[in-house]
């Protein structure tokens, strides 16, 4: 008998930071994509891809809430930090059920195009889960890692107000998304302001790289 071959090794988790950008990236595309009209079936697969989108980044988000930099001395570990962060997860959390009857009034649309850019934001969300389940790194790490998500989630909520605005029926559940994104930048904003970081993001306009900073 042929033994069988072990199966090869997972790759790696992205880095937290890398993961973040990659998640910035496809949510601009995606808020590209849905500023035009859209099909029904296919306006309706945006808003399943919005919906699974959430829903992972808003279970990864809990991850970063432990992060404890490498470089930070014994004890100082920020009981707020993580309450902020924590909290906007919540909010991640809670703007994925909002979608929760478009969904079931819709349905889930057509077959996605594995191209499209809903389905490289599904990507770039699962992936986040990984990356952040166990995050490690110095203090400027985790800090690039929640600003890149803030640009994230201002991006996510430009997608956002695009269905919105095409949207066929029940456009008030997307506007509760919008809603509570905000609320996540808030709280994501606080738990950066709350380390000291004096880099914070403005409004997530512009190139995104740019935005983004440098390639790593």
């Amino acid at each position: 008998m042929t033994s069988r071959q072990p199966a090869p090794p997972l790759p790696p988790p992205p880095q937290p930071a890398q993961a973040a950008r990659a998640l910035a990236e496809a949510a601009l595309a995606a808020a590209g994509a849905w500023a035009q009209p859209l099909d029904p079936g296919r306006h309706n697969r945006a808003v399943s891809q919005l919906y699974s989108a959430l829903r992972d980044v808003g279970i990864a988000t809990r991850g970063l809430a432990d992060w404890h930099p490498a470089d930070a001395p014994p004890g100082t570990a920020s009981a707020e930090f993580a309450r902020h962060v924590t909290s906007g997860a919540r909010w991640l959390l809670s703007a994925w059920t909002s979608l929760e009857g478009v969904l079931a009034a819709e349905g889930l649309g057509r077959l996605p195009d594995p191209d499209e850019p809903g389905a490289a934001l599904c990507h770039a969300a699962r992936s986040t889960i990984p990356a952040w389940r166990q995050p490690a790194g110095t203090g400027a790490e985790r800090d690039a890692t929640i600003r890149r998500l803030i640009i994230a989630t201002g991006f996510l909520s430009t997608a956002t107000l695009g269905l919105a605005t095409w949207a066929p029926r029940r456009a008030v559940d997307l506007q509760s998304v919008g809603a509570s994104l905000a609320e996540v930048t808030a709280d994501l904003t606080a738990a950066v302001q709350e380390t000291g970081s004096d880099a914070m993001p403005g409004r997530a306009v512009g190139p995104v790289r740019r935005q983004l900073g440098a390639p790593e």
